[in-house]
């Protein structure tokens, strides 16, 4: 509400409205990703409390398979599930505290890290490795994973950019799974924040942030 009322009193934000929509609902993620047909794992909605058989169905792959509720950060809302009977549990039990829960159900891919690179004003400024935490299956650095420095291809720096560009995104932090065949094959992105976590690196990016940012508002004016 604070950010729709400075934008409608003519400020500049630095993430939209419309972007931090987007960022915040992990549904329209994925929305935005098969609207612009970037590379995701198989993802599926769960539309109601039985509904957990269907979209099994329809994801058709094997256990075990992550489970995101619509909201949540920092890793938080996101569950790897073994079985059906779990899964069809975990749903009802959702629903049950909350019947308008957002759920998505998705293929888990194979890795040792994801990847979080920082975009600011169309410009890569930070990336940095996220190996999967130690007795975990998520990697993200507020649940024990150690960031460290990564250098991305290519490809996976244009599709990076490209996904900022396609939440409207000023500063954000875009995050993916890479391919097996990183020079060649398309990663698998995941989501993208409008607050993007800076653990690790933000002592490194904090002066490209400003002077990018206030780069674009002399743009803008």
């Amino acid at each position: 509400d604070m950010i729709k009322d400075f934008e409608y009193r003519g400020f500049t934000v630095i993430n939209t409205n419309e972007c931090h929509d987007i960022c915040s609902d992990k549904v329209m993620n994925q929305i935005v990703f098969d609207r612009y047909n970037f590379n995701t794992p198989k993802t599926v909605r769960v539309y109601h409390s039985e509904g957990s058989d269907e979209a099994l169905k329809e994801l058709d792959t094997k256990f075990p398979i992550i489970l995101k509720t619509g909201s949540g950060s920092r890793g938080v809302g996101v569950v790897l599930v073994e079985t059906a009977a779990s899964l069809n549990s975990i749903v009802q039990l959702l629903y049950r505290e909350n019947e308008f829960q957002d759920i998505l159900l998705q293929e888990r891919i194979d890795t040792e890290y994801d990847v979080r690179v920082i975009v600011c004003a169309d410009e890569i400024v930070g990336v940095m490795k996220r190996p999967i935490a130690e007795g975990d299956f998520r990697s993200n650095v507020s649940q024990g994973s150690k960031a460290v420095t990564h250098t991305l291809t290519k490809l996976e720096a244009e599709e990076s950019l490209a996904v900022a560009r396609a939440v409207e995104g000023m500063l954000v932090g875009v995050d993916f799974i890479p391919a097996k065949d990183r020079k060649k094959d398309r990663p698998y992105f995941i989501e993208v924040n409008s607050t993007p976590g800076l653990i690790g690196i933000e002592d490194i990016i904090t002066g490209s942030i400003v002077e990018n940012i206030l780069n674009k508002l002399r743009e803008i004016k």
